[in-house]
C-alpha cells in the first residue's frame, strides 16, 4: 500500500512538473518566434528602404551627369 501510494505521488508530481516546464518553454517560444517575425518584416523593410535611396541617388546623379 505504501509502495503504490509512492509512485502515485512520484507520478502526479513528476507530471505536474512537466505541465509548468511545458507551458514556460511553450512561452518562450511564441515570444522567440513573434520576436523573430517581428526581426524579418524589420530587415525587409529595411532593405526596401535602401533600394529606394540607391535608386533614388542613381537616378539623381545620372540626371547630373546628363
Amino acid at each position: 500500500m505504501d509502495i503504490t501510494n509512492y509512485f502515485v505521488g512520484l507520478l502526479t508530481g513528476v507530471s505536474v512538473t512537466t505541465f509548468f516546464i511545458g507551458k514556460e518553454w511553450y512561452k518562450y517560444y511564441t515570444k522567440y518566434t513573434i520576436q523573430q517575425k517581428q526581426l524579418d518584416r524589420v530587415l525587409k523593410l529595411n532593405d526596401k528602404i535602401k533600394k529606394i535611396k540607391n535608386l533614388g541617388s542613381t537616378g539623381t546623379s545620372n540626371l547630373n551627369v546628363g
